[in-house]
C-alpha cells in the first residue's frame, strides 16, 4: 500500500510544476494593466508607472516567474494588490467557507442520489426508474445560476421563507473558531445564529448538490443495473438469499466502487464551480474572492486561489486513488 501511495505521490510533481507554470501565464493573459485597474482611468501615467516600478510588472517573465515559485516555495503567495495584506491570509480567511458549503453540498448528493439510483436499478423499466431518469437528466443539463436564481425567486422573494443571500444575518455577530459559521455559533452557545446559518446554507447546497446527485444517481443506476446481470448474483439467488441480501450484501457493493471516483472528483471540481453559486448568494468564500480578484486584475490573488483550488483537486485525486486502491486490491499489485 505504501509502494502505491509513493507512485501517486510522484506522479504529482510533475503536474504540480506544469500547474504553477499555466497559472502564471493564464493570470497574465488577462487583458488589461493591474497598474490602470487599480489607480482608476484618471490616474497620469508618472502615477501608473510609479506602481508598475513598485510591483514590478516591468521585470522580464523569466525572472517574474522565478521569483514566483520562490515565493510558493516559502508559503508566499504574494501581498493583495487591492487590499495590501497576504493572500495567504485572506484565502484562509475564506477557505472555511467554501469547504463548509462544499462538503455539506458532497453528503447531501450522496444521500439523495445513492438512495435514487438503488431504487431505479431495482424497478428498472418501471416509472420510478423513468422518474429518475428524468430528474438526473434535469439536475445534470441545468445551469446552477439558473438554478440558483430561481430558488431565490421563489422561497426568498415570493415565500420569504429563506434568506436570498450571505452568510449569516447582519445581527449576528460571528467570532470564529473553525471558520464554519454553523458550528462555530454552537461552540459559542448561540442555537439561534446557528439555525440562522443553517437557512443560509440551505440554497446554495442545494444548488451545488444538484448536479452531483443527479450523477451519482446515474452511475449507481447503471452500475447496479449491469451487476445484477453477473453471474454471482445469479448464484446467490439460487441460493435462496432474498432480494434485499442479493442487492445490498452482492450487486451494490461492486456497484459502488465507480461512485467513490464520481464523488471524490466531483467534489474537486465542485469547489471551483462554487464560484458562480457564491457570487449568485453573496457567500464570502474564494470563489468569489477569486472573482473580484480577476475583475481588479489582481494578479497575486488570481495566482493564489488558483494554485489553492489545483493543489485541492490534486489532494481529493489522490485521496480517491487511495480509496480505490483500498477498495480494490488489484491497484494496489498493479492491475495483476
Amino acid at each position: 500500500m505504501s509502494l502505491f501511495f509513493l507512485r501517486r505521490l510522484a506522479a504529482s510533481v510533475p503536474v504540480l510544476l506544469l500547474v504553477l507554470l499555466m497559472i502564471f501565464g493564464v493570470a497574465r493573459a488577462i487583458p488589461g494593466d493591474p497598474a490602470t485597474a487599480l489607480l482608476g482611468s484618471n490616474a497620469s501615467n508618472q502615477q501608473i508607472q510609479a506602481l508598475r516600478d513598485q510591483l514590478k510588472l516591468d521585470q522580464p517573465l523569466l525572472q517574474q516567474f522565478g521569483a514566483y515559485l520562490s515565493g510558493v516555495a516559502r508559503g508566499n503567495l504574494g501581498t493583495s494588490l487591492k487590499s495590501g495584506r497576504p493572500v495567504l491570509q485572506e484565502i484562509a480567511e475564506r477557505l472555511p467557507a467554501t469547504l463548509e458549503l462544499t462538503v455539506l453540498a458532497t453528503l447531501l448528493a450522496v444521500l439523495v442520489g445513492v438512495p435514487l439510483g438503488i431504487w431505479a436499478a431495482v424497478r428498472e423499466g418501471r416509472w420510478v426508474d423513468q422518474l429518475v431518469r428524468v430528474l438526473s437528466l434535469a439536475g445534470v443539463s441545468m445551469p446552477a445560476f439558473v438554478l440558483a436564481l430561481m430558488l431565490q425567486t421563489l422561497f426568498s422573494i415570493h415565500l420569504g421563507w429563506l434568506p436570498i443571500s450571505g452568510r449569516s444575518s447582519p445581527y449576528w455577530i460571528e467570532q470564529p473558531i473553525t471558520g464554519l459559521a454553523t458550528l462555530d455559533f454552537l461552540l459559542h452557545g448561540n442555537p439561534a445564529a446557528a439555525f440562522d446559518a443553517l437557512l443560509h446554507l440551505l440554497m446554495p447546497t442545494t444548488v451545488l448538490a444538484a448536479f452531483l446527485a443527479a450523477v451519482i444517481g446515474r452511475y449507481v443506476r447503471n452500475s447496479l443495473i449491469e451487476s445484477l446481470g453477473e453471474n454471482y448474483v445469479r448464484a446467490a439467488r439460487s441460493r435462496g438469499l432474498g432480494e434485499r441480501a442479493v442487492v445490498g450484501m452482492h450487486a451494490l457493493r461492486n456497484s459502488l466502487l465507480p461512485v467513490i471516483t464520481v464523488v471524490g472528483l466531483n467534489f474537486a471540481e465542485m469547489l471551483g464551480g462554487a464560484i458562480l453559486t457564491e457570487t449568485v448568494f453573496a457567500w464570502p468564500g474564494i470563489g468569489r474572492y477569486m472573482l473580484d480578484a480577476i475583475h481588479n486584475r489582481d494578479y497575486p490573488v488570481i495566482q493564489g486561489t488558483t494554485l489553492v483550488f489545483a493543489l485541492l483537486y490534486m489532494l481529493v485525486s489522490l485521496l480517491v486513488d487511495l480509496l480505490y486502491g483500498v477498495a480494490d486490491p488489484r491497484l494496489r499489485r498493479g492491475g495483476r
